[in-house]
């Protein structure tokens, strides 16, 4: 289902709901009036007066939530409000006190002085009009909260997905390019490549359309490209990937620490003349996951600091991150004469 169609369904059952609330409210309070209704009455007397004295209320009740209040919103303007309401009272109240009148001479009863009966009927008007607003202010507060937390959600959601979509298309170009130049060197490792290439795939376009995936799952990526990697490059390195602490049932944003991986091999392999190295840690406490990355740099090539990665640039992941872990993060780059250092600290509370 669709955020839209969701949000139509929310709308639908919403209003449903307020319904069969209001019809469950008026109910009650027609057997109340029933309930005080004189026992000397007759039976009739009693519906008819009690029905009557519930259709006041529930139009007065409506006409304060669906015409009044509004304005009130719309105005910004107690003083017109009120005297909105005063208005409203005004003009029901000899309605009111007419048709209790009636009924009295119908059944030969003794009413309440007419005066008397108009100033009971104007000030409950006014109490059941202030209770309604007392009453639904509130709730359309919390209702309007709701709709914005949700506008967020949905704004955070679309985000997300706008930048991860700007990660998979960049992995697979920079993979089938590796790719393309072992086969122009008939290379034995091109078969490989390809079986890799297929599972990196499937876990790009299928398992990582979650929220979060499997530490596990995306660490044996991160091998997967490290593999690759090494494969097609054709100096020796030093590289490394360790894994410290129990990862079962950790789980975590998918393809979030690949950019600094990939940009480890830019930065640490490429460019550097000798001794190049890559270590990765992973060190998983608790609820905390600790990632680094250490990679050799040539003095010769500027920090990427503020660099794009690979055309997605650090601002992407540190974007992600402040959207997936808002104050539950942690990232410092730290750049060296002959070294890059990456120092990512996550907490998270999906352990199962």
């Amino acid at each position: 289902m669709s955020p839209e169609e969701q949000i139509k369904l929310n709308q639908i059952s919403g209003h449903t709901n307020w319904t069969w609330t209001q019809i469950l409210f008026w109910l009650i309070f027609y057997t109340i009036w029933l309930y005080i209704a004189p026992s000397t009455w007759p039976q009739a007397l009693a519906a008819i007066w009690s029905l009557g004295n519930t259709i006041f209320f529930v139009l007065t009740v409506n006409i304060n939530l669906w015409i009044l209040l509004p304005r009130l919103i719309q105005s910004q303007s107690i003083i017109t409000y009120t005297g909105f309401i005063i208005g409203m009272a005004l003009i029901l109240t000899p309605i009111k006190v007419y048709f209790n009148q009636q009924l009295c001479l119908t059944y030969e009863i003794q009413c309440l002085e007419w005066v008397l009966d108009s100033k009971i009927s104007f000030i409950s008007l006014l109490v059941i009009t202030a209770i309604s607003s007392l009453v639904r202010i509130p709730l359309d507060w919390l209702k309007v909260q709701k709709e914005k937390k949700d506008l967020i959600t949905k704004n955070i959601q679309t985000e997300l997905q706008f930048l991860k979509n700007q990660i998979n298309p960049h992995f697979l170009f920079n993979t089938l390019n590796n790719l393309y130049a072992l086969t122009l060197k008939k290379s034995d490792y091109a078969p490989e490549v390809v079986l890799k290439l297929s599972d990196m795939m499937r876990y790009m376009l299928y398992e990582c359309n979650e929220k979060v995936v499997p530490l596990e799952k995306e660490i044996l990526y991160i091998k997967n490209y490290i593999e690759l990697e090494k494969i097609r490059l054709s100096k020796n390195a030093d590289i490394e990937i360790e894994v410290t602490g129990n990862i079962d049932n950790t789980k975590v944003a998918p393809l979030l620490f690949i950019p600094f991986i990939e940009n480890s091999f830019k930065h640490g392999l490429k460019t550097s003349l000798e001794k190049a190295y890559i270590k990765v840690s992973f060190i998983v406490r608790n609820d905390t996951i600790e990632f680094i990355v250490k990679n050799s740099k040539s003095q010769l090539m500027p920090g990427f600091t503020g660099k794009k990665i690979g055309g997605i640039g650090l601002t992407n992941v540190k974007k992600r991150l402040e959207l997936i872990y808002p104050n539950l993060h942690s990232l410092k780059i730290s750049e060296f004469p002959d070294s890059y250092e990456i120092h990512l600290f996550l907490f998270i509370s999906n352990k199962n």
